[in-house]
C-alpha cells in the first residue's frame, strides 16, 4: 500500500511532487490515446454518412463516449498508482473504463438534478418575492441570502465534480461516490479547493515546458526540412531561401515559388506536416492531464483516509 503522510489531519502538499511521477508513466497516456483516437476516427467516419445530421449526431456520441472511457481507463490506472498497487493492462483499463462510463453519467445527471433542484427551489422564493406588500419585504433578506449560498454550492461542486472520476476510479458505485464526494467537499473544503488550484497551475506549467519544448522540435524540423522540400512547405521554404540568399529548384527567392499541385505528394506532405502538429497537440494535452488526474488520485485517497478511512 501507498504510504501517505498527511500532516495534523491534512492533505500532504508533498502530493503535488507525486503527480509529478504522471511525466513517467506511459500506460495512461497510451490508453487515454487510444480511446480518444477510436473516438474521433469513428466520429470522421460517421460525419461522410448519407443522411444529414444523423451520423454528426452519433459522431459525438461516440466521440464523448471514447473521451470518457479513456478518462476512466487512464484514471484506473492513476488510483492503482496512488495506492502502490501493480499497474493494470491497457485492455483491462480499456474495459475498466468501458464498465464504469454509466456510472459516470449516472453520477453526472444525479449531480446536475441537485443543482437544478436548488435551482428550482431559487425560483419558488423569488416567484413569492412577487407577492404584493409581503414580497419586497421578503427581497430584501433572500437574495443577500442566496448569493452566499450559491457562491458556497459552486465551490462544493468544483470539488464533488472534480473528485467524483477518482471515486469511481476507486470503483464504488455511484451512491457511494456521491456520499464520499460530498462528504469530502463539507470536511475539507478549504484544503482540497487549495490542492487542485496547486495542481492545476502545476498542470499548466507542465503544459508550457512541453509546449515549449515541442514547438522548438518542430522549428528545428522545419528549418532542417524546408529549404530543401520547398515543393513540401510553400512559403516555409520561401522564408528559408530570401534568408540564405540561395536558389530553389522551383523559382528564385525573390520571385517566389509555383503553386503546389494538388496532387498525392502534396497531399501526403500536408498529412506529415498535420500528422506532426496533431501529435504535438495531443501531447500538449494528455501529459498535463495525466499529473492532474495523478494529483487528483491522490487527493481523494488521502482525504478519503481522513472522512472515511474504513472505505480506503
Amino acid at each position: 500500500m501507498f504510504g501517505h503522510t498527511p500532516s495534523q489531519g491534512d492533505l500532504s502538499f508533498s502530493l503535488l511532487l507525486r503527480a509529478l511521477r504522471g511525466l513517467t508513466l506511459w500506460q495512461p497516456i497510451l490508453v487515454y490515446a487510444v480511446a480518444a483516437v477510436i473516438g474521433i476516427g469513428l466520429f470522421e467516419w460517421l460525419s461522410f454518412w448519407p443522411g444529414g445530421w444523423t451520423g454528426d449526431v452519433i459522431g459525438t456520441f461516440l466521440l464523448l463516449l471514447g473521451f470518457g472511457v479513456g478518462y476512466l481507463g487512464a484514471g484506473g490506472i492513476l488510483l492503482h498508482e496512488a495506492r502502490g498497487d501493480a499497474l493494470p493492462g491497457i485492455g483491462q483499463s480499456l474495459r475498466f473504463g468501458l464498465r464504469m462510463l454509466p456510472r459516470l453519467v449516472a453520477l453526472m445527471i444525479i449531480e446536475g438534478l441537485l443543482l437544478l433542484g436548488l435551482f428550482v427551489v431559487e425560483l419558488v422564493v423569488f416567484l413569492l418575492c412577487n407577492i404584493p406588500g409581503i414580497g419586497p419585504i421578503l427581497f430584501v433578506p433572500f437574495f443577500p441570502l442566496a448569493m452566499l449560498v450559491n457562491a458556497v454550492v459552486f465551490l462544493l461542486a468544483i470539488i464533488v465534480f472534480n473528485l467524483s472520476g477518482p471515486a469511481l476510479w476507486h470503483g464504488e458505485s455511484v451512491g457511494r461516490s456521491l456520499r464520499h464526494t460530498i462528504n469530502i467537499a463539507r470536511s475539507k473544503p478549504g484544503s482540497v479547493l487549495l490542492m487542485m488550484l496547486l495542481l492545476v497551475g502545476l498542470a499548466a506549467g507542465v503544459g508550457g515546458i512541453f509546449a515549449l519544448i515541442l514547438y522548438t522540435g518542430f522549428s528545428m524540423t522545419l528549418a532542417a526540412a524546408a529549404p530543401v522540400m520547398p515543393q513540401a512547405f510553400g512559403d516555409f521554404s520561401t522564408i528559408f531561401w530570401h534568408l540564405l540568399g540561395a536558389m530553389s529548384a522551383n523559382g528564385q527567392a525573390d520571385g517566389g515559388f509555383a503553386l503546389i499541385p494538388d496532387t498525392l505528394a502534396n497531399t501526403l506532405y500536408n498529412g506529415g506536416i498535420s500528422s506532426a502538429v496533431a501529435l504535438a497537440g495531443a501531447l500538449i494535452f494528455i501529459i498535463p492531464n495525466v499529473v492532474f488526474l495523478l494529483g487528483m488520485a491522490h487527493i481523494y485517497i488521502e482525504a478519503l483516509e481522513l472522512v472515511a478511512p474504513e472505505d480506503v
